[in-house]
């Protein structure tokens, strides 16, 4: 070996001793070394003996997983590279991973490994809210879905709440614990069972709420309730197992009152709140009227005081003496009148009612052949009928007039031509009204008898019989032809 050989070998060795620093051989023995030296050199590569590696989802690469050894260095001494672009950890599956080895000689090894992402973590499952450990807390007639109580969450799958599966159905109508086996599994089939305590318990107090308000006017002397004022439920208790009022309402007292409600379920949960309550005069006296509405004859007295019967007020007692009356009735003018009935009590309610009155002139009863057909009033109307119990218009007409001595033709044309006319402004009691085109056809039609007031009697039809009508209204007024005197 030339000289040159000797100097690049001596350099080499050094380079590599003090560069890795693992051993120390001083310069002047190198030197001396020769080929001896030479010849225990390191050739030798690492070892990669893994082919194929399970790693647990989301673990990151390290040497030590590829069983790397060396002839000489440790595995703390050999350079390892992990060429893991392509590996995901968060990805279960299978994954070509590169391995390159080097040892302190710079002897180099490269490997593909296949690494496998998988899961073995079974999902965990964890009480909601305030739940510790392995009892849970249930109110009663609350969810009886599981997953309301416990969820159930995974490594890789995330949120497996839905998935869990209960030995028995949650009943939350009953109070007590209820043992029920909870199990979840996951997508590659990690399974977890957990055994828990479902304790359903009344922990919630009945509720009193307000019906009109925490303050409430009451009438004096009305009966009072405070049921009338609040609602008070309870989440289990059909019935509130025990109601306390604390204070008295005295509704013949005028003033405030503040009563104190408290309500006991049979879980023993309380629940109160005050009612306030104020009694006052709220109602205003009743007045009593012998009558509302009264017809009467012009000519005739009329006394308001009289139709008044009583005015009462449920604080004040008996007020008629303090009931004014206003409005007044013209008992010589037939009309339409209202009388007003007014009155206050002492807390300032006032009341009123009214009586109407009709004023209507007096229809004579008494005046010859007038009187005596109004006495037929409720007969039967039949064509050609001549009396005494049945008519037709003439027929009751010449029956009336005979009835007073006086002579009439049989048909309402000749009774308008034996008489004299007379003006509608004129009529009197007992003269004969004449009426044209009744039945469709020309002439005079129809006759009845004047009896007063506006108003004439006759045997109109087989409907209405023999009836009074009224000489103004706008059927008779369309076909008026006259009036008739004998």
């Amino acid at each position: 070996m030339d000289s040159n050989i000797k100097t690049n070998l001596l350099e080499n060795l050094q380079e590599q001793i003090i560069k890795r620093k693992a051993m120390f051989i001083p310069m002047l023995f190198v030197t001396t070394f020769g080929l001896v030296g030479y010849a225990a050199v390191d050739k030798e590569k690492p070892v990669i003996d893994a082919n194929k590696i399970e790693v647990l989802y989301g673990t990151k690469l390290d040497k030590s997983m590829f069983a790397i050894s060396d002839n000489q260095d440790s595995l703390d001494a050999i350079d390892v590279q992990i060429n893991d672009n392509a590996y995901d950890a968060y990805q279960l599956g299978i994954y070509n991973v590169e391995v390159t080895a080097t040892d302190l000689f710079s002897n180099s090894r490269n490997k593909v490994v296949q690494v496998e992402v998988v899961d073995k973590t079974a999902p965990e499952l964890k009480p909601v809210g305030k739940s510790n450990g392995y009892v849970i807390d249930v109110p009663v007639n609350g969810s009886n879905d599981i997953t309301k109580y416990v969820q159930a969450t995974d490594n890789v799958d995330g949120d497996v709440t839905p998935f869990i599966e209960a030995s028995q159905k949650l009943d939350t109508s009953k109070l007590g614990t209820q043992t029920i086996e909870l199990n979840v599994s996951d997508t590659v089939g990690n399974v977890t069972k957990q055994t828990y305590e479902f304790y359903v318990s009344d922990s919630e107090a009945p509720n009193i709420s307000y019906k009109k308000g925490s303050t409430v006017t009451v009438d004096y002397g009305s009966k009072f309730s405070y049921s009338d004022y609040v609602n008070i439920t309870d989440n289990f208790d059909k019935k509130v197992a025990s109601i306390k009022v604390d204070g008295n309402v005295d509704t013949k007292k005028i003033g405030s009152t503040t009563l104190k409600l408290t309500a006991t379920d049979s879980s023993g949960n309380e629940s109160s709140k005050t009612l306030t309550v104020d009694v006052k005069d709220i109602s205003a006296p009743s007045i009593n009227l012998s009558k509302t509405s009264l017809t009467m004859t012009t000519g005739k007295s009329f006394n308001a005081k009289s139709y008044l019967n009583s005015a009462i007020d449920n604080k004040d007692g008996n007020v008629t003496s303090k009931v004014k009356i206003s409005g007044s009735v013209n008992t010589s003018k037939a009309g339409k009148y209202s009388v007003k009935y007014t009155v206050t009590d002492a807390a300032g309610n006032t009341a009123s009612k009214t009586l109407s009155v009709k004023v209507e002139s007096p229809i004579p009863t008494n005046a010859g052949a007038a009187a005596s057909a109004l006495s037929r009033v409720g007969s039967r109307y039949v064509a050609g009928g001549s009396g005494p119990n049945a008519f037709d218009c003439s027929g009751l007409t010449q029956w009336a007039y005979r009835q007073n001595g006086v002579s009439l033709p049989r048909t309402a044309a000749g009774q308008y031509s034996a008489t004299s006319r007379v003006s509608k402004s004129n009529l009197k009691a007992g003269d004969l009204v004449f009426f044209k085109g009744t039945t469709g056809k020309g002439g005079i039609t129809h006759v009845g008898i004047y009896i007063g007031g506006g108003r004439f009697v006759h045997a109109g039809s087989s409907r209405t019989g023999v009836s009074t009508a009224n000489l103004n209204s706008s059927y008779w007024v369309s076909h008026w032809a006259g009036g008739g005197r004998k």
